[in-house]
């Protein structure tokens, strides 16, 4: 009963979102990434990077977005991506799989040639750590299941008739670790690649 409550309060509050919204898109978001990280370990009270040359990896992420517009040009922008990443050093290697939702206030200029137009955004993310695999082990039980990043992107929009085509860069600053014991840490980052397809 409470479950069906929160999704029932849940899908008010987007309809009154919707309704109000000067415009309200939603979108597929597909996007290749590049993922920084340092593997750390604590010596004498004090993290230590494992490996100072070789670290992060390449991920694949994909989902929906969605944009409320609440004034001209000006959007907060959301939605639900899921995030396969790898992060690999000499100390080991792992795979994470994170669910990511953003929240963020997006701009965008008017046209500044035909049906083009520039963006850009920043805000943060809530990334739920779903599962993790370090050397063909599964060690879901030994991350934390909750994380935050902070987001900066830019890129361009061209209208197609029938939707809007998005391509940008967005940074992902990772402000929590994802390690749950304390003696090791990874604070996750990455690079993001963003393609967006939005229907009118």
């Amino acid at each position: 009963m409470k479950k069906f409550k929160a999704l029932l309060t849940l899908a008010v509050i987007v309809s009154v979102m919707t309704v109000h919204a000067q415009e309200f898109r939603i979108g597929l978001s597909m996007a290749p990434t590049i993922s920084f990280n340092k593997a750390m370990v604590k010596v004498d009270n004090q993290y230590v990077i494992v490996d100072s040359l070789k670290s992060g990896g390449l991920g694949f992420k994909g989902g929906l977005w969605a944009d409320y517009g609440f004034a001209k040009n000006y959007y907060l922008h959301t939605g639900l991506l899921i995030h396969s990443k790898n992060f690999s050093s000499d100390a080991y290697n792992m795979r994470l799989t994170t669910v990511e939702v953003p929240l963020a206030l997006k701009m965008r200029t008017n046209e500044v040639t035909d049906n083009i137009r520039i963006l850009g955004f920043f805000g943060a993310t809530l990334d739920f750590n779903v599962s993790a695999k370090q050397d063909n082990r599964i060690i879901t039980d030994e991350i934390k299941k909750l994380g935050a990043s902070l987001i900066f992107g830019a890129g361009a929009e061209y209208y197609v008739g029938f939707g809007n085509i998005n391509l940008g860069l967005s940074y992902h600053l990772g402000m929590t670790d994802v390690m749950a014991a304390d003696v090791y840490r990874t604070i996750p980052k990455h690079l993001s690649i963003d393609f967006a397809f939005y229907f009118n």
